[in-house]
């Protein structure tokens, strides 16, 4: 189980816990079901047995009362010691209708009647029924004999007989159950069908009769299954035993059907189990394994994969514990990012100012030196020489030398690490305002959509004055021979915006993406020195923003500044916010 996946543990769990379930109850159901048929069918044989006992024990009392009524009878007295055996007849055939008269003289043989063997004629002396086998082939009997006396003289024993059948047992009873009677060794009678009596076996019979105490046992006669139980009959003579054969085929076919549709409703509720253990699996492991990928892919530094939805399960509530570390992770490598490429920027800065700074100081004193031999030809010389505009032109060009160098200076200098709160708004009238000469000349329009519900945002102030200095610079540079200037300020959630917009030459597509690049102009001639917006580009960054540039060759650019509100250092925010209150006071308590 190491090796298998959560999903797969989960499917395996379910689907065993299914079968666990299911197989059982099923198993259990269909044998409830089989055991209903065999109680019911062993309930009904042995109420049967009672019955017949009780009908036995209640057929025999009225036998030996007839028995003794017609010991009685002065009728049968008077006739029997007449010797009119045909009016004793006559006498005895109007006392019986069903039932058949036994008559013997006192020598023990049969005067009427089925004719009796000795052994049940000496045993008619003892009180009760006696079951015997007559002469005459027909079925067994169960009678009671009375003795007749006529004053002191015995005249014999006369008593009255029932025959035994099966069928009028089954009769008697009134139920849907087989009869098999057996007397003795015999078998005397049954209710079966002719291809079940055919069946028969008198063996089997007799090992059914020690069942009788256990209740009954399923018996297979003629491809027929039955609920036999025998019933031993107490009685005098043979031994006499019906067997009760409750049918319980039908009972079986339906308990089998039964049994088929549980196992087919089971089979399918196992598969609609096996179905939701997938489902469920799948519901259970599927935000794990999210976890698991979105891990993975945060470990690549990717921190957009997707997580599970949110709820009040466990797994939700990891999900939202991992997407909260998930964004302090990346929040915090995006701090370290946009430190390091401060510091790298800072770095270049610092080692480009160096070489610049070093380069200025060698190329100016030349330049200087150049300077002053310049002027002292011109003090020198004849104001009339006509070559003397030569020696003007290169004093303007040496001029321009020198300004090239102090610029090279300004832009690559690094910016101060004081930050304050600083309204955008402001700082944009602020340059606007410097640059109002040169735009003026150029015959520039100015456009400027400044928000009034603008926030202020925690930067520098000379470093953002600077890139929107150099954004406006050179704005009016596509401009030489006047445009449309806009400049706009708008909030956008947690940051503010400074657009810069121009209707300019615009910039070629294939130089849009060099454009921040150092040592990078588009500028003719001398006038760039390809630093205004690598540097601009290095201080948005080093505050946590982007600048965007969005221009059409012929049409125009559009250079959109982006400060998120946060600053970079939760100290920094405080500290510009105390120096903020500190002025407020100050100026409360000046007025």
């Amino acid at each position: 189980m190491r090796g298998l996946s959560l999903r797969t543990k989960v499917f395996f769990l379910f689907a065993a816990t299914a079968l666990l379930i299911v197989v059982p109850a099923l198993m259990l159901i269909a044998r409830a079901v089989e055991r209903g048929v065999y109680e019911r069918a062993r309930d009904e044989v042995n109420g049967a047995g009672v019955s017949l006992r009780s009908t036995w024990d209640t057929n025999g009392m009225l036998l030996a009362t007839r028995a003794r009524a017609l010991a009685l009878n002065e009728q049968v007295r008077a006739r029997w010691a007449a010797g009119d055996n045909r009016r004793l007849q006559r006498v005895l055939s109007a006392e019986l209708e069903k039932d058949e008269a036994i008559v013997i003289d006192s020598t023990g043989k049969s005067m009427f009647g089925p004719r009796l063997d000795a052994r049940a004629i000496a045993s008619a002396g003892e009180l009760g029924t006696i079951v015997a086998l007559t002469d005459d082939g027909k079925p067994p009997l169960r009678f009671s004999l009375e003795p007749v006396w006529a004053d002191t003289l015995r005249l014999g024993q006369i008593g009255v007989g029932q025959r035994l059948s099966a069928a009028a047992i089954k009769k008697e009873l009134g139920r849907n159950t087989e009869v098999v009677l057996m007397v003795g060794d015999s078998l005397v009678g049954t209710t079966l069908s002719d291809s079940a009596q055919t069946r028969l076996d008198r063996d089997e019979l007799r090992a059914l009769l020690p069942m009788a105490n256990n209740g009954g046992a399923r018996q297979i006669l003629a491809d027929q299954a039955y609920m036999a139980a025998p019933v031993t009959l107490v009685s005098r003579g043979l031994q006499t035993t019906a067997i009760f054969l409750r049918p319980i085929t039908q009972e079986l076919e339906v308990a089998t059907a039964i049994k088929r549709s549980l196992f087919g409703i089971g089979f399918m509720a196992l598969v609609l189990a096996l179905v939701l253990a997938a489902a469920i699996s799948r519901i259970v492991a599927r935000p794990a394994q999210q976890l698991a990928e979105a891990s993975t892919r945060m470990a690549r530094g990717d921190f957009a994969a997707p997580l599970p939805r949110t709820g009040m399960d466990e797994i939700s509530q990891l999900a939202r514990a991992f997407g909260e570390m998930r964004k302090a992770i990346a929040d915090r490598e995006a701090r370290l990012r946009s430190a390091q490429a401060e510091m790298i920027h800072r770095e270049k800065l610092a080692a480009m100012g160096r070489l610049v700074a070093q380069l200025s100081h060698e190329i100016n004193n030349p330049i200087y030196n150049i300077q002053n031999c310049l002027e002292a030809l011109e003090r020198r010389g004849n104001p009339n020489d006509p070559n003397r505009e030569f020696l003007t032109l290169a004093q303007e060009e040496l001029s321009r030398m020198a300004g090239l160098t102090r610029r090279l200076l300004d832009q690559s200098r690094p910016q101060s690490d004081a930050s304050s709160l600083l309204n955008l708004n402001s700082l944009v009238t602020r340059v606007l305002t410097l640059a109002a000469p040169e735009i003026k000349s150029r015959g520039i329009e100015v456009s400027a959509e400044l928000a009034p519900d603008l926030p202020p945002v925690v930067a520098h102030p000379e470093g953002i004055q600077q890139v929107l200095a150099n954004l406006v610079a050179n704005a009016s540079d596509a401009m030489p021979a006047g445009g449309r200037l806009r400049v706009a300020t708008r909030a956008d959630g947690d940051a503010v915006e400074v657009v810069v917009e121009d209707t300019g030459a615009g910039i070629h597509e294939t130089d849009l993406p060099h454009i921040f690049e150092a040592f990078y102009t588009t500028k003719p001639g001398v006038t760039g020195t390809g630093l205004g917006l690598f540097v601009s580009e290095g201080i948005i960054r080093g505050h946590r923003g982007r600048i965007d540039v969005e221009s059409t060759q012929g049409a125009g650019s559009r250079f959109t500044v982006r400060l998120p509100r946060e600053t970079l250092d939760e100290s920094v925010s405080e500290a510009a916010g105390a120096r903020e209150n500190a002025e407020r006071e100050a100026a409360i308590a000046a007025d």
